[in-house]
């Protein structure tokens, strides 16, 4: 089988945004060695492929990658500094610094150094009250890998969303602190925000970095600035939350925008008021800080493989023993060490164990089996599109992405499979019986029962997991709800014997886990639904998933409601809060059945804008 190594792709993009090496790995690695990853003679690690993508102005979370056990305690460690942070508890910030973790340089010694010294900064500031101190943290942070530390101007490079991030951080402080001039922090700012329009393609890229920016902006330089030049940041930072359906800043985002709006239309205002209201009443259920957190750097979550583990799984699957895999690889003992995660093989090595395996994508895999970049542009568009119900236009871009993959892989063969059998369901030709078997052949392609009955745990592809939850809807619709239901959590069980939490996979498998908790709520099993719904919200909150957040809390509330585990009271106030988060996204669906309700169960009369 052919094996694609998606790296090779980093130069692919590169060359097509006409990039030099040197300007991409500029801080990173020398350009020669850029060279070395972009042949395939080297394999860059999680962390700097990451960074090179977003580099790239791309989003990492459309890869997964595969981590040794070493790297995946990294990569908890800094999820649990993240949601610490979130709620401002700077204890436990503290005590995640002083771990052994935070001194660990074996994933990638300057990204790795880079996030040390801005949780220096952080608590320079928040445990010490050393300004100074910080400031000075942070710029040796950005020194790490921006050459300069940024000080030729922010077209002279290209970088990452953390990058930005903290060049961000460091002129606010330096303006709230007053030791950068005014002047200077909104010159700098204003070019940081231009820079992510321009370069950051992605919109959920984009929106971790730009609210936050303008809330920054106009912290310092607000007054300084003329009405119609603020309401125009604070607009384009609300559309891309809205566009991304995230709540990065949300909250004091808000505020600062009714604020100025309530000059020019009071209406329009006041509707914002009543959504600003209900995000800070759910953060607040949910124990988050609502005040503006400019030290909150947001960063891509990363879908993860362990590598020991998924080679292990797919041995397992293929009923092949130890001595068999190892066989002209390396020795037994070997073999033994990296499914256990002792070591990591050498490139030769894992090329080989892939390979046996039949797995076509090395240590990174996406969507798709292509190191094509506009394969991965049309995916995008046809996303969109999807979403809107632009079923003709994804039709269209369908057919441009089969073009351009190779359809002999069996990964593409589901997926355009799959995006095919949406649109022609969606625009009504072919019924769900057909839609079903269409799916359930396509799943079987490399989904076989007997092999999952051999293995503990086992790693969907985001292909499988979606042709999962497709069929399970289908079967509801079809009047078959327990089987749907059985087979989603015949999948989650097998996920869950892993030891990668499903946040890593949150893009993936959040729909199958709504859904599963829906439809045991349709069939009156609110409690289980209940218990699903609990673990989700959280998720939501922690990746700052709005339009799943108001699914979320609503569902949880009609649960509550039917299980007479609260008070009327209290159910009602979630559905309001439900009715705005979902208004603020133009959910219009979830939006109008909420309203519905409440007022045929609550009340009739409720004047919503009033």
């Amino acid at each position: 089988m052919r094996q694609i190594k998606a790296w090779i792709m980093i130069g692919q993009i590169r060359e097509q945004k006409k990039l030099s090496r040197k300007a991409l790995s500029a801080g990173l690695c020398s350009a020669g060695t850029l060279c070395r990853y972009e042949s395939g003679e080297r394999i860059p690690d999680g962390l700097l492929f990451h960074c090179f993508m977003q580099r790239l102005g791309m989003n990492p979370e459309d890869f997964s990658v595969m981590l040794s056990a070493r790297e995946y305690q990294y990569y908890v460690w800094k999820e649990t500094v993240f949601e610490a942070l979130q709620k401002q508890d700077w204890s436990e910030v503290k005590r995640l610094y002083c771990s052994g973790l935070a001194e660990d340089r074996s994933c990638n010694a300057k990204i790795q150094n880079q996030f040390y010294l801005y949780l220096s900064s952080v608590l320079a500031e928040k445990t010490e009250k050393d300004n100074e101190k910080m400031l000075r943290f942070l710029r040796e942070a950005i020194s790490e890998t921006v050459p300069g530390c940024g000080d030729y101007g922010v077209d002279a490079y290209r970088l990452s969303v953390f990058e930005v991030g903290l060049l961000a951080l460091y002129y606010y402080k330096g303006g709230m602190r007053h030791l950068i001039d005014p002047e200077e922090v909104h010159s700098r700012l204003k070019s940081l925000i231009d820079y992510t329009i321009r370069k950051v393609a992605d919109k959920q890229e984009g929106a971790k970095l730009v609210p936050g920016m303008v809330c920054a902006m106009l912290h310092i330089c607000g007054e300084r600035m003329e009405p119609v030049e603020r309401l125009s940041l604070e607009e384009t930072a609300v559309k891309l939350l809205k566009e991304s359906y995230r709540f990065y800043h949300l909250p004091e985002l808000l505020r600062l925008y009714i604020k100025d709006l309530r000059q020019l239309d009071a209406g329009k205002a006041h509707v914002y008021e009543m959504q600003y209201q209900a995000f800070v009443e759910a953060l607040g259920d949910a124990g988050y800080d609502t005040a503006f957190q400019p030290e909150l750097l947001f960063d891509s979550r990363k879908q993860i493989y362990l590598l020991n583990e998924y080679i292990l799984s797919c041995r397992e699957a293929m009923g092949m023993t130890q001595v068999q895999m190892s066989m002209g690889i390396c020795a037994v003992e070997t073999y033994c060490r990296l499914e256990r995660g002792k070591q990591m093989p050498h490139l030769k090595e894992g090329e080989a164990i892939l390979e046996r395996l039949k797995i076509g994508w090395g240590y990174f895999r996406g969507d798709l089996e292509t190191t094509d970049y506009q394969a991965f542009e049309y995916l995008h568009q046809f996303k969109d599109a999807s979403r809107r119900e632009e079923w003709q236009k994804a039709g269209e871009l369908i057919e441009e992405i089969r073009k351009r993959v190779d359809m002999e892989s069996v990964n593409n063969r589901q997926f355009v499979g799959l995006m095919e059998n949406q649109v022609a369901f969606a625009t009504g030709r072919i019924d769900a019986e057909v839609f079903y078997q269409r799916d359930k052949a396509l799943l079987e392609l490399s989904v076989k029962e007997k092999n999952l009955k051999r293995t503990k745990f086992y790693y969907f592809s985001y292909v499988e997991i979606i042709l999962h939850t497709h069929l399970a809807n289908v079967l509801v619709i079809m009047g078959k709800d327990w089987e749907g239901i059985e087979l989603l959590k015949r999948m989650l069980e097998k996920m869950e014997g892993s030891q990668v939490g499903f946040e890593y996979w949150w893009e993936s498998i959040k729909l199958s886990i709504f859904n599963l908790a829906n439809m045991l709520s349709d069939m009156g099993e609110y409690g289980e639904s209940l218990k699903y719904m609990e673990n989700f919200i959280d998720l939501c909150f922690r990746l700052s998933d709005g339009k799943f957040l108001g699914y979320g809390i609503g569902e949880r509330a009609l649960d509550l409601d039917k299980l007479e585990k609260t008070d009327k009271a209290t159910c009602g106030r979630l559905l309001i809060q439900v009715f705005y988060l979902t208004d603020f996204y133009d959910l219009q669906v979830n939006h109008k059945m909420i309203q519905g309700y409440y007022e045929k169960y609550y009340d009739a009369d409720k004047q919503w804008y009033g």
